[in-house]
């Protein structure tokens, strides 16, 4: 039995990094159209679309996320396996008329760009969706290795995007074509979705992470646009945009790849936005100021890695908080992701607008000032969501917080424990919680201080995969109904 576990556990890690390099490539190709010169040049309003035209990928990739949120949360039905082979091929198709329209087989002009645009940029969000449905289920099983796969594919990602800024002209669209298809390639090597009936509604405490996830994407979505016009602009910078955003999505990548090992979960959301906040802060107060070149590039490289890493963080807390719902997971994500474009685009031409005003320095320090009082604002707003959510929770809380705790449940918990191998102490913890105690009665019952049951229950919940107090009692219900 142990031999046959170790195997499938080796299957089953094979194919979760099979995906997590499959849904790398799909980064590979997204990051470019949210940090090349053309998308934000386009953004300035300098010149039309004409030959090049890399906003629109953008925009359609950003509707193209909404708009799939929408037909998940009316529909309640999940689109079909076939889609993701469908939206590569039409990031093949747009990645083809590219070629040919650089070897000028075909002409260009706005119809070849609403079609290219809108096929790569639709290709593109379905593709990432439909990527992170298949690692989220392959890695149910295991809590601890969809961190570890994001991670890859993060990795994997920027370094495609590095190369594709490299690359130039049919050097970059045929490795764009062979990267696509190498990404169907390992599509038919992974696993199919099983069609499952959702198995868990998020509850109050999970929407309110959601939330959270959601706004904080979003607050360094806004950020990252408005700063990558000072980069773009500024003549202290040593280096390319290009270059300094692929440095941060690899840093940013390994970053999180060694969180994830060491503590073998996700960081709360509250607490990476607190490890970002002074990081980033202090960049957007020194940016405007900063004459030595590369001082300025480090600082740019801080604030783009702070954008990848709150990248990285919603897609997992998304995804473990939707825990096998499929359709949840459609829906909050491609609303995570959608609205995380928009507010790119919106940075960017916020940024684009204020420079083409007035004196550069008055510009970049405005820009510096509106980001920085945006990012200071959201956690006030945070601190007021999580207070109203809990008005009537309290209530009710007492009622409903703690599994029943007859034999069977009981027993359930042991297995629970067993599964996700904590120890004896860590066990008689995870009993005591799920009897709805308080983390001052199990030291006194157990005969420990308040901080050494703190370290037991963080474990606890690092073992489990548990975002908070409430997901595990969720956890150990969900695998008590099972049994």
């Amino acid at each position: 039995m142990d031999i046959a576990s170790r195997t499938n556990g080796e299957g089953n890690r094979r194919a979760l990094l099979i995906g997590g390099v499959g849904y790398g490539i799909i980064c590979g190709l997204t990051f470019p159209l949210m940090i090349s010169n053309t998308f934000l040049r386009e953004m300035s309003l300098s010149h039309g679309a004409g030959d090049s035209f890399g906003a629109l990928f953008f925009l359609a990739y950003a509707a193209a996320m909404l708009a799939l949120a929408l037909w998940h949360l009316v529909g309640r039905k999940p689109l079909p396996r076939a889609s993701l082979v469908v939206a590569l091929g039409a990031v093949l198709l747009g990645n083809g008329l590219m070629l040919l329209r650089y070897l000028s087989i075909i002409e260009g002009g706005w119809s070849y760009a609403i079609v290219t645009g809108l096929s790569i940029g639709f290709g593109l969000a379905v593709a990432e969706l439909g990527w992170m449905e298949k690692l989220v289920t392959m890695g149910k099983a295991d809590g601890t290795l969809l961190p570890r796969m994001v991670s890859l594919a993060y990795l994997v990602g920027g370094t495609a995007a590095a190369f594709i800024f490299l690359a130039t002209g049919p050097v970059e669209l045929t490795f764009a074509l062979l990267t696509v298809l190498i990404s169907g390639a390992l599509l038919t090597r992974t696993p199919n979705v099983a069609d499952e009936p959702p198995s868990h509604a998020p509850s109050r405490s999970d929407n309110v992470n959601l939330v959270k996830a959601i706004s904080y994407l979003a607050v360094f979505s806004f950020v990252f646009g408005a700063v990558s016009q000072m980069v773009e602009t500024s003549s202290h910078s040593i280096t390319v945009i290009e270059i300094q955003a692929t440095a941060s999505i690899i840093g940013a990548a390994l970053i999180f790849l060694a969180a994830s090992l060491g503590r073998k979960r996700i960081v709360p959301i509250s607490d990476l936005y607190g490890l970002l906040f002074p990081v980033v802060a202090g960049a957007l107060i020194a940016l405007p100021f900063i004459t030595t070149p590369w001082v300025h590039g480090i600082a740019s490289v801080l604030i783009f890695a702070a954008f990848y890493l709150s990248g990285m963080n919603v897609r997992i807390i998304v995804s473990q908080l939707c825990r096998g719902d499929r359709i949840s997971l459609w829906v909050y994500l491609g609303c995570a992701l959608g609205v995380g474009s928009l507010l790119v685009i919106a940075g960017v031409a916020f940024g684009a607008a204020v420079l083409s005003q007035g004196s550069p320095e008055t510009a970049l320090a405005l820009i510096a000032l509106i980001s920085l009082f945006i990012l200071a604002l959201n956690p006030i707003l945070a601190h007021r969501i999580e207070q109203r959510a809990s008005v009537g929770a309290d209530t009710g809380d007492s009622a409903t917080a703690a599994v029943p705790t007859t034999q069977a449940a009981e027993n359930a918990v042991e297995g629970f424990a067993r599964e996700h191998s904590l120890t004896a102490r860590e066990s008689e913890v995870l009993l005591l919680l799920c009897q709805g105690r308080t983390r001052t009665y199990i030291a006194d019952e157990l005969g420990l201080s308040p901080n050494t049951v703190k370290g037991y229950i963080r474990n606890v919940y690092q073992k489990s995969g548990s975002v908070d107090k409430q997901d595990l009692l969720d956890r150990v219900e969900l695998f008590r109904e099972r049994r």
